[in-house]
């Protein structure tokens, strides 16, 4: 039953979005074109069914269910962590929220298996299509907003 509900979902955002490009091929405003390609970022990081994606020194790749590209699975605290730090770290780049975090935030000591926190040494590392669909969502969204500034800015 959850899964029909989540397909069903997943059919109604892109039937949106495809409803909206269509509205645009038609219009032929650059307006439109942006609404579309603002509704396909926001459906790729937050709400778009995915696996959590997160790989760490094990090796192994987390299956577990999980709602757009930029959250990982509510099954294992640490994995949120550790995939946000791993977008994050583009070559010369940490996640400068990091240092924000409370140390050992999660789930009570009884049910630890393994450390919440990553150690300093631990890196994440999150599957290259994640990684990808991620990074373009986010410059989509940037490209799309300095579009719309100067477009505004323009009569």
């Amino acid at each position: 039953m959850a899964k029909r509900r989540r397909s069903q979902a997943h059919l109604a955002w892109w039937t949106g979005i495809a409803a909206v490009a269509a509205t645009a091929a038609y219009a032929g405003t650059w307006r439109v074109w942006a609404l579309a390609v603002l509704a396909w970022s926001m459906y790729e990081l937050c709400f778009c069914p995915t696996t959590c994606g997160v790989a760490t020194r094990d090796g192994t790749v987390c299956r577990n269910p999980a709602r757009g590209r930029l959250f990982a699975c509510t099954g294992v605290t640490a994995h949120q962590h550790l995939k946000t730090d791993a977008l994050w770290h583009l070559p010369g780049q940490h996640n400068p929220l990091s240092r924000l975090r409370p140390p050992g935030v999660g789930a009570p000591a009884a049910h630890r298996k393994a450390p919440l926190t990553p150690s300093p040494a631990e890196h994440g590392y999150v599957e290259r299509n994640q990684r990808v669909m991620a990074y373009l969502a986010v410059a989509s969204v940037v490209v799309t907003t300095i579009e719309a500034a100067v477009g505004l800015a323009v009569p």
